[in-house]
């Protein structure tokens, strides 16, 4: 399907988020008065990532396209290569510094992606959870794109089930994510309690390909097209009331203290609302008429999609290594250095990480194989 180009922006911008989000934790700026919550939201850019995912995996099903040749080989290209790079590093890093942190199962469980579930992490790698969760929503991509051609086949919105499943999803997050039990940490990070984040995802490719009149003409399709229609600053707009919004005691704490029930539902709720309101405001950019041009957006942050998987793998180890270097105290370390650094070094290593390894994999996968 074409192209979308600011969505590469977006994930730029997510990737961002998340750095800026792991800095203000790591050095204390969390805790700075006036600006130390919203820094801490950044981690938000996660549901981004989710929903942008959600929404690209999904939009040719909406459309009515045929399934995509070589999924998992392309899935595979784009994610395993540098991931692997990164956890060679990660241990190399920590059999250096911890060494007893490195154990079989540890390893093992990032080796097979499954982190998220088995509850190991490593501290230059605390952000890879996301990706357990992520690889999982592949798994369920086919069967979501066969129901969602089924449903454009027989004239039914999908929208209501994608509304059932993110309402459960935000009671699973609630209930797991307030509970302050261990075992109940692998639900609330998974495709489960995120749930919400990647069914805005799939409502927005169907609501921006699909005719909003399909399964009706009344309440839902008058939705359909005032979110099609709807100006991208305006979008922007009631993203950053709803980021500040969370950034409030009432979505709770920015560190690792439990959560109320209620600050857990709307710190989730609120996420994905920024979520749909920031993908949308993409995808209704990226239409010429409507705001800035394909040419401007292709100008502004150029490359950003490129290297924000690389940003977003590395820049944990980073700081894991300044720290180590430079003798920092964890959150007692000056807020705006350790960005900088982080940033700059972070950026090297992603854009390295494009040109080497996520490129060719990317040119591979989708070379045509023989026979």
């Amino acid at each position: 399907m074409q192209r979308i180009p600011w969505i590469d922006p977006l994930r730029g911008v997510a990737a961002g988020l998340v750095l800026v989000s792991h800095v203000a934790y790591w050095s204390g700026g969390s805790s700075i008065d006036g600006v130390g919550r919203l820094l801490a939201r950044g981690d938000v850019g996660v549901a981004v990532f989710f929903a942008i995912s959600a929404y690209l995996l999904t939009r040719g099903a909406s459309a009515g396209a045929a399934p995509t040749r070589h999924y998992w080989r392309k899935r595979a290209a784009r994610i395993l290569p540098a991931y692997l790079v990164a956890l060679a590093a990660v241990l190399a890093v920590t059999l250096a510094v911890e060494p007893g942190a490195v154990d079989v199962r540890s390893v093992l469980s990032h080796l097979t992606l499954l982190q998220g579930y088995a509850g190991e992490s490593f501290r230059g790698f605390t952000q890879a959870w996301s990706i357990t969760t992520e690889v999982t929503f592949y798994a369920l991509v086919p069967l979501i794109c066969r129901w969602l051609r089924g449903c454009r086949r027989d004239g039914r919105s999908p929208l209501p089930v994608l509304m059932f499943v993110a309402v459960a999803g935000l009671v699973v997050q609630t209930l797991a994510a307030s509970s302050g039990r261990a075992n109940l940490g692998a639900v609330s990070t998974s495709v489960i309690g995120h749930a919400a984040w990647f069914a805005v995802g799939v409502a927005a490719g169907w609501v921006f390909t699909a005719d909003p009149t399909t399964g009706g003409s009344g309440r839902r399709a008058r939705m359909g097209f005032a979110v099609r229609e709807a100006s991208p600053s305006a979008l922007l707009g009631w993203a950053g009331v709803t980021y500040v919004a969370v950034a409030t005691p009432l979505g709770g704490p920015i560190h690792l203290e439990t959560p109320t029930h209620g600050q857990a539902l709307v710190k989730e709720l609120a996420y994905a609302l920024i979520a749909a309101l920031l993908l949308g405001a993409a995808v209704r950019a990226s239409d010429a008429a409507t705001w800035p041009t394909r040419v401007e957006a292709q100008a502004l942050l150029s490359g950003a999609g490129n290297v924000s998987y690389g940003v977003f793998l590395w820049h944990v180890l980073v700081l894991q290594v300044l720290f180590t270097t430079l003798h920092l105290t964890l959150f007692h370390a000056p807020f705006a250095l350790v960005l900088i650094v982080t940033l700059v070094v972070s950026l090297a290593l992603a854009r390295l990480s494009w040109r080497v390894v996520e490129a060719p994999a990317i040119r591979w996968a989708h070379r045509s194989p023989r026979g």
